[in-house]
C-alpha cells in the first residue's frame, strides 16, 4: 500500500476506536435508545436528497437497518449506558468477525479454514475471561449486551454480502432512515417520552459534538476512507488495519476516561487479539469469509 494510503487506515481505525469514547461520553448527556435514533437521523436524512438510492431492495434495507442500526446499536450503546467501558466495548465488538464467520458456514455455505477455528478458540477463551473477571466499573449484563450487539452485526454482514456489489456509502445512508423511528418507539417506550424534550433542555455543546461526531466523522468520514481502500487495494490487504480498532479504543479509554485494567484482562486482550490476527493473517487472499462477507460492513463504524 502506498504511504498516504496506510495513514488513511491508521487514520480510520484511529476514528472508529475514538468513537466507543466518544459514545461513552455522549450517553452521559442522552439515553442510549435516543442517542441511537438521533445518531441515524443526523447521518442520514441530510443526504439523501443528495445521494442515489442503491440498486437494492427496500426488504434488504430494513433488514440491514433492524439487524445493524436497530438491534447492534441498540444493544451496543445499552451496554455501555449499563457500564461496559469503552474500551473493552471495541474489542468485544470485534468478536462479530467469528461471529460472521459461523452464519457463512451455515447460511452461505462457504468453507471454514483451520486458522479461522484456531482463532475462534483464541478469541473466544479471551472474552470468557473478560466476561469472568470483568474489571472495576464493568458489569456482566452489559458485556453480554455487547456480544449481542456483536451477533447482531454479523448478521447485517450475510445481508450485506447478498445486497452485492453497490456503492456501501450509498446504502449505508439510505439504510440509516431504517432505525430512527423504531429507535425512537425504543427511547419512548423504556426511557419515557419525556426524554427527547428533557434531553434538549439539559444538552450541553459536549454533548452535542459527541453526537456529530458518532453521526458524521464516524460514518462519513470513516466509511468514506475505508471505500477508497477497498476500491483500490485486496480486500484482505486492508482488513488487518481494523485490528487497530481495539487497540485504539482501549488506548483512548484508559488515556481520555482513565479506564483502568487489571493484569489478567490485559492477558484477555490479548488472547482476543491474537485469535483476531491468527483469523486474518491466515486466511487465504481469494477465500476469507471474512474478507469477502465482513469488510463491507466494517463501512459502518459508528461506535459506538
Amino acid at each position: 500500500m502506498k504511504t498516504h494510503h496506510i495513514f488513511y487506515a491508521i487514520l480510520v481505525a484511529a476514528i472508529w476506536g475514538l468513537n466507543f469514547i466518544v459514545v461513552k461520553t455522549g450517553l452521559g448527556e442522552m439515553p442510549p435508545f435516543l442517542y441511537g435514533s438521533a445518531r441515524f437521523v443526523v447521518a442520514g436524512l441530510p443526504l439523501i436528497w443528495f445521494v442515489k438510492k442503491p440498486p437494492v431492495s427496500w426488504n434488504l434495507m430494513i433488514g440491514i437497518g433492524m439487524t445493524l442500526g436497530v438491534a447492534k446499536f441498540g444493544l451496543l450503546f445499552l451496554g455501555i449506558h449499563m457500564g461496559v467501558s469503552a474500551g473493552l466495548a471495541s474489542l468485544v465488538l470485534q468478536s462479530q468477525a467469528f461471529f460472521t464467520t459461523v452464519l457463512s458456514v451455515l447460511f452461505l455455505k462457504d468453507r471454514i479454514q483451520p486458522n479461522q477455528i484456531l482463532g475462534m478458540l483464541f478469541a473466544f477463551t479471551g472474552m470468557a475471561v473478560i466476561g469472568i473477571s470483568l474489571h472495576e466499573g464493568s458489569t456482566l449484563p452489559g458485556f453480554l449486551l455487547i456480544l449481542g450487539a456483536a451477533i447482531s452485526w454479523s448478521f447485517s454482514n450475510i445481508l450485506f454480502k447478498l445486497a452485492g456489489n453497490v456503492n456501501m456509502f450509498s446504502l449505508v445512508i439510505w439504510t440509516s432512515l431504517v432505525p430512527t423511528i423504531p429507535m425512537y418507539l425504543l427511547s419512548c417506550t423504556f426511557e419515557g417520552v419525556e426524554a427527547l424534550p428533557q434531553t434538549l433542555s439539559h444538552m450541553t455543546f459536549l454533548g452535542w459534538t459527541c453526537l456529530l461526531f458518532t453521526a458524521c466523522v464516524s460514518t462519513w468520514v470513516g466509511a468514506t476512507l475505508w471505500g477508497v481502500l477497498l476500491r483500490t487495494y485486496d480486500a484482505s490487504l486492508v482488513a488487518p488495519y481494523s485490528l487497530l480498532i481495539p487497540v485504539f479504543g482501549i488506548s483512548f479509554g484508559h488515556i481520555l476516561l482513565g479506564e483502568q485494567f487489571t493484569s489478567l484482562t490485559y492477558a484477555a486482550c490479548s488472547l482476543v487479539f491474537l485469535g483476531l490476527l491468527v483469523n486474518q493473517w491466515g486466511a487465504r487472499k481469494k477465500h476469507s469469509t471474512f474478507s469477502e462477507t465482513t469488510h463491507k460492513a466494517l463501512l459502518l463504524e459508528e461506535a459506538a
